[in-house]
């Protein structure tokens, strides 16, 4: 990146933590509160639409009193300052988006940007990970540099989350998709049958994993290299970290991902387990590879030794002295 385009991207970070902080908060003020008369009570009454059915429904609170006029005057006044601060910000986001595109920032499909904005809004953020090969468009911008746009991806998401199966959050993930107006239908298990998947209207297939479904997969991949496993699973270990990802229109959106080098060890074991073509197969080899010189020339941490002598894949292509070998392209 030019030093115009890492400052941009350094302001957009900050003000995209800023704002999804903000709207985390105000999910706790959905809805809303109003008081209701009952004979010859009123009653603080707290409602809210369902995300899944669209019912809307009330809890009452209490009748009036100090206490509950005092947690109303709470709720209207944290909501209103919440709403503040989120009006504030909107200009720069947009400002910030349009200079995304003059400086050709604009790189993640609007389809992937927008499902990690939801993601990233709420606090499904705490329990959601980018696994797969959309996670190089926040690696972009962590280590300020950009790869060839003819080797991003832009087939999927395949995502980590909490839950024994996939299925255990299905339901959450699609109300937080709804609230940001994406419609999403179960579709099929994936091929190697770990993942459940989602599709967009839009066509973008979201592929559902849980760290139980990535130990299986793990263990496959033991059959082929034992050792590999190993470092998977060291992978898997890992703290999550946040970013951002800039999508086609300019917007940046907030995602939790993977270490990269976490990362570049997933994809060498996707490449060995997961059935997919050739041509797919040569591109994922392509990318993965790329990103292995990224993190080489720009992450703070290198490769450990045992993790490169023991994944052939890692080896070649960082080659045979520890340097990158040069791209194919």
């Amino acid at each position: 990146m030019t030093r115009e385009q890492r400052r941009l991207v350094e302001t957009m970070r900050s003000t995209t933590f800023d704002y999804s902080a903000l709207a985390r908060s105000r999910d706790g003020f959905g809805g809303g509160m109003q008081w209701l008369k009952v004979k010859k009570f009123e009653y603080l009454t707290r409602y809210r639409r369902d995300p899944i059915t669209g019912e809307q429904k009330a809890t009452s609170i209490g009748r009036r009193s100090p206490e509950t006029e005092a947690i109303y005057d709470r709720f209207i006044t944290g909501r209103a300052d919440l709403d503040r601060q989120m009006g504030a910000l909107r200009p720069e986001l947009a400002e910030q988006a349009r200079m995304a595109k003059a400086l050709r920032l604009s790189r993640a499909p609007s389809e992937i940007g927008d499902v990690a904005r939801a993601i990233g809004l709420s606090e499904m953020i705490d329990h959601i990970t980018i696994i797969g090969e959309a996670a190089v468009y926040t690696y972009e911008c962590e280590m300020a540099a950009l790869f060839p746009r003819e080797i991003l991806p832009d087939d999927g998401m395949d995502l980590l989350v909490a839950g024994v199966h996939p299925t255990d959050v299905i339901d959450e993930l699609i109300a937080v998709l709804r609230r940001a107006r994406i419609e999403v239908q179960r579709a099929r298990l994936s091929r190697d049958k770990a993942a459940v998947e989602l599709k967009t209207d839009e066509g973008l297939s979201i592929r559902l994993y849980t760290i139980s479904t990535l130990e299986n997969l793990v263990d496959q991949y033991a059959e082929v290299t034992s050792y590999g496993a190993e470092a998977v699973r060291w992978a898997l270990d890992q703290p999550v970290m946040r970013s951002i990802l800039i999508d086609r229109n300019g917007r940046a959106a907030l995602a939790a991902v993977l270490e990269p080098r976490a990362y570049c060890m997933l994809r060498f074991m996707a490449l060995d387990v997961e059935e997919m073509s050739l041509i797919r197969r040569e591109a994922s080899s392509e990318l993965t590879a790329a990103v292995v010189k990224l993190v080489h020339e720009r992450w703070t941490e290198p490769f450990a030794e045992d993790h490169v002598q023991t994944i052939g894949p890692l080896q070649d292509a960082l080659g045979e002295d520890g340097i990158p070998s040069a791209p194919r392209m």
